[in-house]
């Protein structure tokens, strides 16, 4: 029972250390969008692997380029890319 409790503390301690990473990377100076973000408009949205975990209820949320997404928000967003891409 007591190793259960430690896996516990663990994991949620890790969780909370991706949390603050994800937040600390969505941080700009200025407030607003960077000029890499507007050159950035044909470029593909991000994927999950390259944001931080806001909440992991159901839907999980990530938060990515200041902005927070559903993991089906950033699902369709890449679909619709790739499809008038071409990808």
């Amino acid at each position: 029972m007591v190793q259960r409790g430690k896996e516990f503390v663990r994991i949620s301690v890790a969780a909370v250390m991706i949390a603050v990473w994800g937040c600390a990377r969505m941080q700009q100076p200025g407030g607003g969008a960077s000029a890499q973000q507007v050159a950035a408009a044909d470029n593909p949205p991000p994927i999950v692997q390259d944001c931080g975990i806001v909440s992991i209820g159901s839907p999980t949320k990530y938060a990515c380029n200041g902005k927070t997404y559903t993991s089906f928000e950033l699902l369709k967003l890449r679909l619709n890319w790739e499809k008038n891409h071409g990808g």
